[in-house]
């Protein structure tokens, strides 16, 4: 019980705005094809009813089987895509940019239709229904906290607890935003602002898709590419190329750091092993979920200590490692 009411606590205090970041644009997204005369609070509890539901039953999963029922980053990234697709799909048909994408509203199946008897109300259910259950696929960084504190119980009904409360908990944070925010989008200056987070927020969602699967095709090795475009800076990187132990391994140290991480060589070479050091010194968020996605290597840091992981690269260019979420990165060049 004890750990049931930390994660709601959790949940009503940090979780709530650390889940709106990261799933803020699946709740506006169902609230934008609801039609004017339709109430916010249905649209908004039913997104937060199923929300809660997903959550819980990840949670019983958790706990029954561990963390085999782990998602990779690989897979995550890809979800992150996914969302961030459809959250531009939807920026898009809000401002009426094309009449296909009036096309890309989520319809209840049939057999919805006769369940419910009433077309408005099989709408009213399933789109925000189908939104809600779809944010147990991209967590915040908080929210896999209470997975792993979830899966460390071997319950699967004290883990669908500590979901429960932890999903609670972040509920009221989602709908006082979600109602107002679906009050302003019925002024049309609003919607334009709306629009323009959604689609802020669906460019995010892809990037830290493409972090997460390991992509060099993401805006922070872009900036890192045209910081290098020059010789001077090209040839002052690869000075800094890492050298050999005695056991004939590149020795890199990474400070991992709330805010990310900073390694002491960004450069390594092909064929070669690799021992990474990872330090971390009272580390705090999703940092310490260190994953390397194109080696298949994740690997979670305790909040102060040492851990080391050994590779062996194969591939010339970028390889990217990043924090669970996508949030932070960084990339070493293989030479």
């Amino acid at each position: 019980m004890n750990s049931i009411l930390l994660a709601f606590v959790t949940g009503l205090t940090t979780g709530g705005i650390s889940c709106l970041a990261v799933q803020g644009g699946l709740l506006t997204s169902a609230l934008s094809q609801k039609s004017k005369e339709q109430s916010d609070l249905p649209y908004v509890s039913m997104f937060l009813v199923f929300k809660i539901f997903a959550y819980t039953l990840l949670g019983f999963g958790l706990g029954a089987i561990g963390s085999s029922l782990k998602i990779t980053a690989q897979a995550q990234g890809w979800l992150q895509i996914f969302a961030g697709v459809f959250m531009i799909i939807t920026a898009l048909r809000l401002l009426d940019v094309h009449p296909i994408f009036r096309r890309f509203v989520i319809q209840p199946p049939k057999f919805a239709f006769k369940v419910l008897r009433n077309q408005s109300k099989a709408n009213s259910f399933f789109a925000p229904a189908f939104l809600g259950f779809l944010t147990v696929l991209i967590p915040c960084g908080i929210t896999q906290g209470m997975m792993v504190l979830a899966v460390s119980t071997a319950n699967p009904i004290t883990a669908a607890g500590i979901m429960f409360g932890f999903t609670l908990g972040t509920s009221p944070v989602f709908l006082v935003l979600g109602i107002a925010s679906a009050k302003l989008m019925e002024k049309k200056a609003f919607l334009y602002i709306a629009s323009g987070v959604i689609l802020f927020l669906g460019i995010l969602s892809i990037n830290t898709g493409q972090a997460l699967r390991g992509s060099a095709h993401t805006f922070q090795n872009y900036v890192k590419v045209l910081g290098l475009n020059n010789s001077a800076s090209a040839k002052e990187e690869v000075k800094g190329t890492t050298k050999l132990d005695s056991d004939g391994k590149q020795n890199v140290t990474i400070a991992v750091t709330s805010y990310g991480y900073k390694a002491d060589s960004k450069v390594i070479k092909a064929g070669v092993p690799v021992k990474l050091t990872l330090v971390t010194n009272n580390t705090q968020g999703c940092s310490r979920a260190f994953n390397i996605p194109s080696m298949n290597i994740s690997k979670l840091l305790p909040l102060t200590g040492t851990e080391s992981v050994e590779f062996t690269p194969t591939k010339t260019g970028l390889l990217t490692y990043t924090c669970s979420m996508g949030m932070y990165t960084g990339a070493f060049n293989v030479i």
